[in-house]
């Protein structure tokens, strides 16, 4: 059976909404720049990680390139799941936006629980459809942090410019993520917005 994690990712998503507008970093300005500044960085290399994979995967996650093959190169021999990796790298970029190191940690441990579970049910089917060869590819690629030991990549694939084009909007979601948080956090700094708690 097959996790749906869009119920538990519109409540984390909630959550953190109402952690954005009522808290404030505790730490100096420069700590909590510096936080921020590693933070945009994250969600540029999560954003550009995802195009990567994109490249390799989109449209073919669940049925391969041919309905009896999956995709095992490219940004996929780096780990199984590029995706969610590189999601979660800027993710937690945009977490950091709010230079809170309580905030990063609280939602990368709770990003990890939601995906785990998503993964191994992604994992369990994929094995029932591919079979043998998929079972192969378990024990030989790491499941999120990459191995750069393994990777490989033929000289031309397939690439379905509808997905591609469908994550470059995506992308534009993420920045516009960031633009909105640092608004929140230049409304606070001039007490438009109350701040409720300061957290570390």
């Amino acid at each position: 059976m097959r996790l749906n994690r869009f119920p538990l990712q519109y409540v984390f998503g909630v959550l953190c909404i109402m952690w954005l507008f009522v808290s404030s970093s505790a730490y100096s300005g420069f700590v909590a720049n510096f936080i921020r500044g590693v933070g945009v960085a994250f969600v540029i290399v999560g954003v550009y990680g995802r195009l990567y994979a994109t490249i390799f995967i989109g449209g073919m996650k669940n049925e391969g390139v041919d309905g009896k093959s999956f995709i095992d190169y490219g940004a996929y021999s780096l780990c199984r799941n590029p995706l969610y990796l590189f999601s979660f790298i800027a993710f937690v970029g945009v977490l950091a936006l709010k230079g809170q190191i309580a905030l990063i940690i609280i939602g990368a441990l709770i990003y990890l629980w939601i995906y785990r579970m998503t993964i191994l049910s992604e994992e369990e089917f994929l094995e029932s459809k591919f079979g043998e060869p998929y079972k192969q590819f378990l024990q030989k690629t790491s499941r999120f942090f990459p191995r750069l030991k393994g990777f490989h990549c033929p000289e031309k694939i397939e690439v379905r410019p509808e997905f591609l084009h469908k994550e470059i909007r995506r992308a534009l979601n993420w920045f516009l993520g960031v633009v909105a948080i640092l608004a929140i956090e230049v409304l606070q700094y001039y007490e438009i917005l109350p701040v409720f708690w300061r957290i570390y």
